[in-house]
């Protein structure tokens, strides 16, 4: 790792210890530099102000979610439909603790997502890129049957976007929220799965929680 590169993870670092502790608002770029051991300006060498530090943070964050989500999907011994309850579900639940114990990061993501909207664009796309995958697959497989790949991801995916950072649109405790998610994926993979096998079709059951790097 280069110099630069060492100066800038030291920002981002004490940024986040910042940004989880006191807030983003209540943060300054001053208070930052402090923490460095730097001027002011020299944070501006890096970024153009803090809510170009709170974007690299919400992106990391987004790349590890993905990264999690892929991991789950290497695993030989699940056929689509499992793949996808397992990503939505563990995905919901990370998401869910870690808002639950880390109230802070509601308010980074919050801040982000309206000052910086291509952010969420790109977010949703390699979200997109996870469920097209699963969808793919299921239908190459024959487990799934669909007219149109692309525009059952789109649906898949608005479908379950609520149960994303889910603090971000409801104050639902997290086993109201596997209940309901428990209805939302049972309708969905009956209208993905091959008709052939949908009379057959057990509903979705909530799975017994695990942490997310365990589901793989």
């Amino acid at each position: 790792m280069s110099e630069p590169e060492k100066v800038r993870e030291k920002i981002i670092d004490a940024a986040v210890e910042r940004f989880l502790h006191y807030g983003y608002a209540k943060t300054t770029i001053a208070e930052l530099a402090a923490d460095c051991d730097m001027s002011p300006g020299n944070i501006y060498r890096f970024f153009k102000g803090k809510i170009d530090i709170a974007a690299e943070i919400a992106r990391r964050e987004a790349l590890t979610t993905v990264e999690r989500m892929e991991a789950v999907l290497e695993c030989p011994f699940r056929n689509s439909r499992q793949r996808l309850e397992e990503v939505v579900f563990a995905d919901m639940r990370h998401t869910f603790h870690m808002l639950e114990n880390q109230p802070r990061v509601l308010e980074l993501a919050q801040v982000v997502v309206q000052e910086r909207p291509q952010f969420q664009i790109e977010s949703l796309r390699r979200e997109r890129r996870i469920f097209q995958r699963i969808l793919r697959d299921g239908a190459q497989t024959g487990e799934f049957e669909l007219d149109n790949i692309t525009h059952a991801t789109i649906a898949v995916h608005s479908a379950t976007l609520k149960y994303r950072y889910t603090q971000l649109f409801t104050n639902q405790t997290l086993e109201e929220l596997e209940r309901e998610l428990c209805y939302v994926l049972t309708l969905l993979v009956r209208g993905l799965t091959n008709k052939t096998n949908q009379e057959t079709l057990p509903p979705t059951s909530v799975p017994v929680e695990a942490a997310f790097d365990q589901a793989v």
